[in-house]
């Protein structure tokens, strides 16, 4: 892996002081261009998450509140069905700019992009984290064979990033993707869940227990996926799971 990263950013050094780039997302080669990657336009156009979520999923609460008194509010559904994490967390709503540049980063064979992806969640991502002192990151894991066809697994590259940025740990590995699934785009929610069901194992639980543990991917949409893990997690006994993300889909 860490081979593979440092060819991959060698051979993009060069290519782009031959070629220089512009935005990530609307590529226009008129800077200025931050740390994300992106021109102000496209770095203004990210949306953000509204102010009034719930304190469990961080789903968009029925109501609103306009002076903050630390009072933990939660949505119907978390209340009626809790869910198996403490606390969700995500930066940007998926769509625009960081919806393109995470298709590319997937999709492209471009492991790079996880620089980048981080600075965009970095202001809301960042500072939750590193609250969370002494937590153990854990990236949603790849079944091997598209970690084969891929080549990288993003949701580590993208846990590693962020989890430098608040000082934690990675658990690479503790978690493993035994059973080789479709595809959750085009699913519906019951599809979903019904494809993810024991599809992870917990192969080294012994650095799961008695941890804080925060479940990391690119993107949540349903929820199934990280439910899934949260549950493989919980069988080792953990402290606590919460479930951190770049992005939620419908946010």
């Amino acid at each position: 892996m860490v081979i593979f990263e440092g060819a991959a950013a060698g051979i993009r050094a060069a290519y782009q002081a031959l070629f220089p780039q512009g935005c990530l997302s609307c590529q226009r080669r008129h800077g200025p261009f931050g740390p994300s990657g992106l021109c102000e336009n496209c770095l203004e156009s990210l949306k953000l998450p509204p102010l009034n979520t719930c304190a469990s999923c961080a789903s968009p609460l029925d109501f609103t509140f306009e002076v903050d008194t630390g009072v933990e509010y939660f949505c119907g559904e978390c209340r009626l069905n809790p869910p198996p994490f403490d606390y969700a967390k995500y930066a940007l709503s998926y769509e625009g700019p960081v919806r393109q540049v995470i298709h590319e980063f997937k999709f492209g064979q471009s492991p790079y992009l996880a620089g980048p992806l981080a600075e965009m969640g970095k202001d809301r991502l960042a500072p939750w984290l590193a609250a969370r002192k002494d937590a153990l990151i854990v990236p949603v894991p790849l079944h091997w064979r598209r970690l084969h066809w891929r080549g990288y697994n993003h949701a580590y590259l993208l846990a590693k990033k962020l989890a430098d940025m608040a000082g934690l740990a990675v658990a690479e590995g503790a978690l493993t993707r035994t059973r080789h699934t479709q595809h959750q785009f085009g699913l519906s929610r019951e599809e979903r869940g019904k494809n993810v069901k024991a599809a992870f194992t917990a192969t080294r639980p012994e650095m799961l227990a008695g941890r804080d543990v925060i479940i990391l991917d690119d993107i949540i949409t349903t929820g199934a996926t990280a439910r899934e893990c949260c549950d493989t997690v919980l069988k080792c006994e953990p402290n606590s799971v919460s479930i951190a993300t770049l992005c939620k889909a419908g946010g």
